[in-house]
């Protein structure tokens, strides 16, 4: 009887074993399901709370009756993207075309002013206006005030840029292609971080070429694999804490497609300034620390003084040392060596399209405050090279 009870019981403790087995195995999974859910959870949270940050804003107030000319079907936006700072102030980047002012497109200067008017839109389709108070072309930087019965907006923070690594995760709002004109929606693309560096200062193919230039932009940038669209440009790319780590541009790598935003710590070096409207000329100066130099008869750069506790002493360059190349560019001369580190606003004349004349077209815009150089020197005594990463300081002058 024990024998064969314990047969007809057989099958009822394997039933059992195997609803253990099942549970244990869910039991293990729902760590890591709870987690994906909660990871879900808090980037939908993230978007709801940064979103209200996030403005469209244009020179002039869109057609918002021919939505059809922009959005997916056109390709294209009628307002660039703008954040709240600091309770009243949007930020934008001064290159979005929708800020561009009709009969400016060509030539030198042809972004907005301090002083001028902006049409903005809240993310719930609030129509607000603002002002321009300051710009900084070295940082691609547009500061506006909002107008008097602006909405109650919230401010994002900037964050520290630097602390930004490869891997980084990043954020990206905005009004891609129109989307708040549209359909009241803020833009939100995840991604990460995936290089920093400055763009090329010469020609690379041409460098000998003293006709032939890089990008105004002088300063760094933190290329992200968030999306950038038209529309987004002046938009905050930020971190898992809701920190601006960066400011979406138009630019990119050639080759690398990725887009490019302005690093955060750049953008606070001026944010006090641009607030009490100081002019662009007066804004603080970037200083690199070190005075270079081409002794008679010899074509090679050398380091003729260096500041004490300067960022050039800070990054270990000393007197004598021939400075070999700039971001891993070799210098072609040495009246090309102020354009490769862009020390000062540069511009050269050009015959204009269409036989229109010469037009002055920037080649540096400057140098901002806190952007790193690569710089390779080498020993004259042992021809021994070293690369050093100098961040560029403020002169004591300024403020």
């Amino acid at each position: 009887m024990g024998r064969a009870l314990r047969i007809a019981c057989l099958p009822a403790l394997l039933a059992l074993a195997a609803i253990l087995a099942v549970s244990a195995a869910s039991s293990q999974a729902e760590p890591g399901t709870r987690t994906l859910k909660s990871l879900q959870s808090e980037r939908v949270s993230l978007a709801k709370s940064l979103s209200p940050s996030i403005v469209a804003i244009a020179a002039t107030r869109p057609d918002l009756a021919a939505m059809g000319q922009t959005g997916m079907a056109g390709g294209g936006a009628m307002a660039a993207s703008g954040f709240v700072v600091d309770g009243d102030f949007v930020m934008t980047c001064m290159e979005g075309s929708a800020l561009i002012p009709e009969g400016r497109r060509s030539g030198g200067d042809v972004f907005m002013k301090p002083g001028t008017s902006v049409w903005m839109m809240a993310h719930d389709g609030t129509e607000f206006s603002g002002t321009v108070v300051g710009r900084d072309r070295r940082n691609l930087a547009l500061l506006v005030k909002m107008d008097e019965g602006h909405p109650d907006l919230p401010s994002l923070k900037f964050g520290d840029s630097d602390a930004a690594r490869m891997g980084t995760t990043t954020i990206g709002l905005g009004n891609t292609l129109d989307s708040m004109l549209i359909d009241r929606t803020v833009s939100f693309s995840y991604g990460t971080v995936s290089g920093f560096y400055r763009f090329e200062p010469l020609d690379v193919m041409n460098p000998d070429d003293a006709t032939q230039h890089g990008d105004p932009y002088k300063g760094n940038v933190l290329e992200v694999d968030v999306a950038i669209h038209p529309g987004d440009h002046g938009g905050p790319v930020v971190n898992l804490s809701g920190e601006v780590i960066g400011m979406m541009t138009g630019h990119f790598m050639a080759g690398r497609y990725l887009g490019c935003t302005v690093p955060s710590n750049q953008l606070r070096a001026v944010m006090a300034q641009l607030k009490k409207g100081i002019s662009e000329d007066e804004l603080a100066r970037g200083k690199l620390g070190f005075i270079a130099h081409t002794p008679a008869g010899d074509p090679k750069v050398y380091i003729k003084d260096v500041e004490a506790d300067g960022p050039a002493a800070k990054a270990g360059i000393k007197v004598g040392m021939e400075l070999v190349r700039v971001d891993n560019y070799r210098i072609p001369n040495w009246d090309r060596l102020k354009e490769m580190l862009g020390v000062a606003y540069m511009e050269v004349e050009r015959t204009g399209a269409f036989g229109r004349g010469a037009v002055k077209i920037p080649i540096s815009y400057g140098l901002p405050v806190g952007t790193h150089i690569q710089l390779t020197l080498r020993d004259p005594s042992t021809g021994k090279e070293i690369t050093v990463d100098l961040v560029v300081g403020e002169k004591d002058e300024d403020f």
